[in-house]
Formats: structure tokens, C-alpha cells, sequence
């Protein structure tokens, strides 16, 4: 259509080529120089994926209503094409006009004008959902937004907060709206050496997100100098003294308006709400609002960004994630959704009832948790089993199994519970029982293609698990293993935390594949374990010519997937195969025992580093293979599949 288009415009074949040729890196270019618009950028965006959950969602209806204008914008240029396309000898564009304008009949005139009205109303619908009932901001206007909220409050970065000891909150969702209105009490607990005064609240930065009603049980004064950023202090009239407590209410809600350019992934879903806890409001300086790219960093005079503090970083050995606000939280939910829904999160299934064409679910934790937890929604199908402990010192203690998963994705449920029964069985005979009453694996759309650990839950992507196509004669069970990795998570990430310093990584994700690929060993011959190493080989490769920055020890590891999956899953097998099984788990579990979370008296006033990591491995390894933890840790080296080598 362009290429017929041009070619009437110019009246020369080759020149209409080359015309088109054009367009189309301009169409490219304008994206680079702040023109995003799906009514400026030619043909609009492509569709999200279709999921059997939720189908096209929300996506469907913006991406339908900008082809509509831009199958417009093409008829009418077709027509003035069809006006222009040469007849005889002339070749000036105004001649060709006018002669071939005098000859248009009223029925074509009247329908280019209905096209052009259409047109402006289908274009004028999109720009009032897309710039007056949603903000529209181009990828410069983000930029200066986050070097802003970095060169303004950066200077809050550790700040002495309260941490959240106790989480109260009642939840209602409302799938076919994209909704949900949240009230939620902290308590809140001075944990340093020091009174606090001030207390910094940031919302989380959706527009279409509004966080009200902020109320603490004292009295206190607002300062809102930053709210543009979503970022308001509280004072105290009272400060708060090391080892007092404080409450703080909340009430959050999201309310969609309309449509948006670039419709995003809010979490609430017609069916298949994901979202964790990270949309509630948090405490002090965000540093995952910061600008990444460092050229761009650069162009607005900001220093290069340290991704991963250093090891020994006094301030980050305190904390488990960035900008961490609690050190474990109980947890109390009532969520409620639309009929015939079910939703999850993390705890025991207290109470559920149905009113009023909803359904309600009562969670309540016993024992406290990492403050990571999920809220999930959907018109699930559920399979149920149960695990019985046969290790002491918890013989006979069952827990249970559910996968809540969408109707007709039964592919794969066999291979998933088998995986989360013999995981629970690895893990709690080679590194410490199992802390939860239940465990949970949650289907989720794949718009997203993921699997998360929670305690005692797992959101799980249908694309991932689900869905698979698994051939056992020539495919690695992908459902199996992956199943196993996040079972491994209840442990290495949830029984014990790392600090969030360079190696944290290594600590929760490489010893989550180490744990899963020993599992995956149960069950599977050697020539598949060979399989998946290849292919975790080829994922390491890959990633190591795509890096842009020098490699690091994994031990050192910061956020490079291609290290802490894949080349951490091959040198953690390298180093069970040079120094045995039993070995790498009595490491394993010595290191667990010493640095886990809860109920640890005897744990440093930190959290674990690979340092620690290592002692325990230079503990079980004889002094002739000290030199292999040096090699296949310590530097960057790698475990060759093929050659059985240690190589650089």
C-alpha cells in the first residue's frame, strides 16, 4: 500500500522505491527521537500474546481500535493514490491533481469525507484514553523522571527506617473491572540503635495507583516536598526509640481509566491476577527506580550505577533485598474476587465463604516470613495430593500438595507434583525440614514466562510449565526441573536469605539450580542430566557474548543470569562430581544451620555472603582438591561438559 502510494506521489517507479525505503526508517527513527505515539508511529504496536487463560485480555481492545485508524489512514492514502497514479505523460504532481480531482464523483467525495470524520473520531477516542484519562510519557520524559527522583533523594538511601514486623491486610479484587482496593496495617518496629523520627513513605509509581489514608497511632505532621515523586515523610511527634513499635494504616486502590499507548501488565487480570507485595507502599529511597543504561546515566551527569554493593558493604550486609523493610513478618489476608474465582497467598487457608456473588479466602501465616508474598486470582481447576515426611525428626508429618491450574492445561500435573514430591523429600533429608504446612504452585497468563517463589506459594506461568510439549525421549523435562528449582527456593532464599551485596545471587539462584539438578538426577539417566548441562552450557555462551562487562567469579556474581543459572548449574555439578554428593550437602547443610533466618539466635547481625559459602565448602573438600572451590568459584572458569575440563 505504502510502495503503490509513494510510487503515484513521485510518478516514478524507482523514486516511489526508494520513497518507501525511506518512510520506513524514518517510521523506525522517530521512536529514537521521542515520537512513540501509537497515533504518530505508523501501523501502531504489535499484540501481546494470546494466553488460553485470559486470551488477549485487555491488550485486545486498544490494539484493535489503533489498527482501525491506521486501516483508515491506509484507504485514504490508497484513494489519493488512485487520484494520482499517472494517466498518459504527466508527471507534475499538482497537474495530476487537478485534473484527476475534476473527475471524482459525489459518491467518492462523500465517502472520503465520511472516512476522514471517522478517522479524527476513532483517532480523537484513542487520544482521550491515551493522554487525558492516562498520562503519557515519552522514553525521554522517564528518563529525566528517574535521574530526577535519583538526584533528589538519593541522599535517603540508608536512612534509618522502621521495619514491618506484622502485616494485616484485607484485600478485594475485582477481575472484570482490572481493580483492587487494599487496607493494611503494619506494625512497625524500631530495630536500630537509634530513636526515629521521620518516617518516609514512597507509593508505588503507577499513576493509575492511589495510596489514601495514611494514619499512624501518633500523632504526626506530613511533608509532602517531594511528592512529586510519590514520595512523602512523616514526622512524629513522638520519636520512635530503638525496640518501640508503631502501627501505620493504609488504603490503596487501583482504578484503570480508559485505555492506555502501551497498554501494561498492571497485575489484575480479567483472569490470572498476579502481583507480590511490591505495589504496597514501601519505606524510604527506591534504588530500582534509578536509571540503568550507563550511557544514558551518563547524558544526564549521573555517576556510574554500582549494581551489586561489594562484598564487605556494612550497610548492604544488613539488608536481604534492596531496600529492605522488614526482617520477617507475620502475615494475615482476606482476599476477595469475583465469583467463580479462587484466590491465593502465602499461609494457611483459615476460613473461605461466598456473599454477595463473591468469594473470600481468609490466609494467615504461623510462624513469621520473608516479606515477599503474592496475590493471585483465577478460575482454577485443583489437584491435590500430599508428601509424608519418612526423615526425622518429623516422621510421618504430611504436607499438603495443590496446583491451582486453568481447565484443560492437565498436560504436565503428573510430571509437577512428582517434582514437588521428591524436591520436599531432597531437600529435607539433605539440608532441614520443610517449614510450612502446604505448598502451593498457582497458574498464571503467559504474558509473562517465569516461575517465583513465595512462602509456601509458587506462581507459575502457564507458557513455562503448563502448556509444555514434553517429549522424554528427546526433550529435558523442563516442568520437572523447573519445578524443583523454585521447591529449592524454600530453602535458598526463604529459609535463608543472602545479603544484598555482589554473590547474593550465587547464594539463591545457583544452589537452587545445584538442588534441581541433583533432583532431576533422581529421577532422570545421566545422558539427560548431560542434555541439560549442554544446554545450560549453551545459555552460559550466549550470555557471555552478549555481556557488556567483564565477567566476574560467581562468587562475586552480580545480576547476569547467564552466570548465576546457567554456568552456576555447571560448576555446581563439576564440584559434586569432583568432591561427591554428600559432601557438597553436608556443606550445604552446615551452612544452612548456621546463617538461617528465623528463629536463629546464634546468627550474626547479618545475612549470609558467599564468604560464608566457601568456608563451608573448604570444610568438606580435602586439601588436594582445595584448588578446584579457587577455580570453579573464584575465578572465571567454568566446568567444560563435553571435555570434563576446568576451563577458562
Amino acid at each position: 500500500m505504502l510502495l503503490y502510494f509513494f510510487q503515484a506521489l513521485t510518478g516514478h517507479k524507482f523514486i516511489g522505491i526508494i520513497a518507501t525505503l525511506v518512510f520506513a526508517v524514518i517510521n523506525v527513527l522517530l521512536g529514537v527521537f521521542g515520537v512513540e505515539h501509537v497515533l504518530l508511529n505508523f501501523g501502531g504496536h504489535s499484540l501481546a500474546k494470546y494466553s488460553e487463560m485470559n486470551a488477549y485480555g485487555h491488550f485486545l481492545k486498544p490494539y484493535l481500535l489503533v489498527k482501525i485508524y491506521w486501516t483508515i489512514v491506509g484507504v485514504l492514502l490508497l484513494m489519493i493514490a488512485a487520484i494520482l497514479i499517472g494517466r498518459g505523460t504527466e508527471t507534475q504532481l499538482k497537474r495530476r491533481w487537478k485534473a484527476r480531482r475534476k473527475q471524482l464523483g459525489k459518491p467518492l467525495t462523500t465517502f472520503s469525507m465520511y472516512l476522514l470524520l471517522l478517522l479524527i473520531g476513532t483517532g480523537g477516542y484513542i487520544f482521550y484514553n491515551t493522554n487525558v484519562l492516562n498520562e503519557f510519557w515519552t522514553q525521554s520524559v522517564k528518563e529525566r523522571f528517574r535521574a530526577d527522583y535519583e538526584k533528589t533523594l538519593k541522599q535517603f538511601e540508608y536512612i534509618e527506617q522502621p521495619k514491618i514486623i506484622a502485616t494485616n491486610l484485607k484485600v478485594e479484587l475485582y477481575p472484570s473491572e482490572r481493580a483492587y482496593e487494599i487496607n493494611g496495617e503494619y506494625i512497625l518496629t524500631n530495630s536500630s540503635n537509634k530513636p526515629i523520627r521521620d518516617i518516609h513513605i514512597q507509593k508505588v509509581l503507577e499513576a493509575d495507583v492511589k495510596l489514601t489514608d495514611i494514619r499512624f497511632n501518633q500523632a504526626n505532621t506530613l511533608n509532602k516536598i517531594h511528592s512529586e515523586f510519590d514520595y512523602h515523610i512523616y514526622t512524629l511527634q513522638y520519636p520512635l526509640m530503638p525496640g518501640d513499635s508503631l502501627k501505620m494504616y493504609f488504603s490503596q486502590s487501583l482504578q484503570p481509566k480508559g485505555f492506555e499507548a502501551n497498554p501494561s501488565y498492571s497485575g489484575v487480570l480479567y483472569n490470572g491476577t498476579f502481583f507480590n507485595n511490591n505495589i504496597l507502599p514501601s519505606f524510604g529511597y527506591r534504588k530500582k527506580y534509578e536509571l540503568q543504561d550507563e550511557a544514558i546515566r551518563k547524558s544526564y551527569n549521573l555517576s556510574p550505577r554500582i549494581t551489586e554493593a561489594k562484598r564487605g558493604n556494612k550497610k548492604e550486609l544488613v539488608n536481604a533485598r534492596t531496600g529492605s523493610d522488614s526482617d520477617g513478618t507475620t502475615l494475615e489476608m482476606i482476599i476477595g474476587t469475583e465469583a467463580p474465582q479462587t484466590a491465593v497467598t502465602s499461609g494457611n487457608l483459615v476460613r473461605q465463604w461466598s456473599e454477595n456473588d463473591r468469594n473470600y479466602f481468609h490466609y494467615k501465616t504461623d510462624q513469621p516470613i520473608i516479606n515477599f508474598y503474592s496475590i493471585v486470582s483465577a478460575d482454577y481447576a485443583i489437584v491435590k495430593d500430599a508428601y509424608t515426611s519418612s526423615i526425622p525428626p518429623l516422621n510421618n508429618r504430611t504436607t499438603d500438595l495443590e496446583i491451582y491450574y486453568h481447565k484443560g492445561h492437565e498436560y504436565n500435573l503428573d510430571r509437577m507434583m512428582e517434582s514437588m514430591k521428591m524436591s520436599l523429600d531432597y531437600c529435607s533429608k539433605n539440608f532441614s525440614p520443610y517449614q510450612y504446612k502446604q505448598i502451593r504452585i498457582m497458574e498464571f497468563p503467559r504474558y509473562w514466562e517465569f516461575a517465583q517463589s513465595f512462602p509456601n506459594a509458587i506462581p507459575f506461568s502457564e507458557a513455562i510449565g503448563f502448556i509444555l510439549d514434553i517429549d522424554d525421549k528427546q526433550d529435558v523435562d523442563m516442568a520437572f526441573y523447573i519445578t524443583a528449582h523454585e521447591l529449592a527456593h524454600q530453602w535458598w532464599g526463604l529459609q535463608l536469605e543472602a545479603a544484598n551485596v555482589q554473590g547474593q545471587n550465587m547464594i539463591l539462584e545457583t544452589l537452587a539450580q545445584y538442588t534441581a539438578t541433583m533432583i532431576l538426577k533422581e529421577k532422570y539417566p545421566e545422558e539427560k542430566i548431560q542434555q541439560f548441562l549442554l544446554l545450560q552450557l549453551e545459555d552460559y555462551q550466549k550470555g557471555k557474548r552478549r555481556a557488556k562487562k567483564e565477567e566476574l567469579p560467581l562468587t562475586l556474581v552480580e545480576n547476569e543470569e547467564h552466570l548465576y543459572y546457567a554456568k552456576g548449574a555447571i560448576n555446581m555439578y563439576a564440584f559434586q562430581k569432583y568432591i561427591g554428593e554428600e559432601q557438597v550437602n553436608l556443606a550445604l547443610r552446615n551452612f544452612l544451620s548456621e546463617w538461617h533466618t528465623f528463629n536463629n539466635p546464634n546468627k550474626p547481625n547479618r545475612y549470609a555472603t558467599t564468604k560464608d559459602l566457601m568456608s563451608h565448602f573448604r570444610a568438606v573438600t580435602p586439601d588436594s582438591l582445595q584448588y578446584i572451590i579457587t577455580d570453579l568459584f573464584e575465578k572465571v572458569k567454568y566446568y567444560d561438559v563435553q571435555t570434563g575440563e576446568i576451563i577458562e
